[in-house]
């Protein structure tokens, strides 16, 4: 019983979590930048209070931690939003995004549209910040 309870807590806090996500992502919505960076910050509090996910967590480490591929990928995307958010290209958030979307494609062969489009979006904002550092 207790099981079951922490278990539907989890998935309404997920559900809260991947419309917060839907918001940031949705650019009809406009959002002040504190906005973002407060949903951003619940974002990523989420995966450290649930799933003990830290800064310094192998893609390895990760997978053990968060053991659902959806869940997983969702994190890579907030990866990739916050060097978006943040003034200057954050490139260790777009590898490391890079890592968990390449490593999800080696571990589940299933056909994904939204992971190969996460994909092509981190490698063309590396290329775009390897053609800026070049410059």
């Amino acid at each position: 019983m207790l099981q079951q309870r922490k278990k539907d807590y989890l998935i309404r806090l997920l559900e809260e979590l991947m419309k917060s996500i839907h918001k940031l992502v949705d650019k009809r919505e406009k959002l002040s930048p504190a906005e973002r960076e407060g949903i951003l910050n619940d974002a990523f509090t989420f995966f450290v209070t649930n799933f003990e996910v830290t800064e310094s967590d192998t893609i390895d480490d990760l997978s053990e931690k968060i053991p659902d591929v959806e869940l997983l990928e969702q994190y890579a995307r907030l990866l990739m939003i916050r060097s978006d958010e943040s003034d200057t290209l954050n490139t260790p958030d777009l590898k490391r995004a890079l890592q968990i979307v390449e490593y999800l494609e080696a571990a589940d062969k299933t056909y994904s549209w939204d992971k190969v489009v996460l994909r092509e979006d981190i490698l063309h904002r590396l290329d775009s910040s390897n053609q800026v550092n070049s410059i």
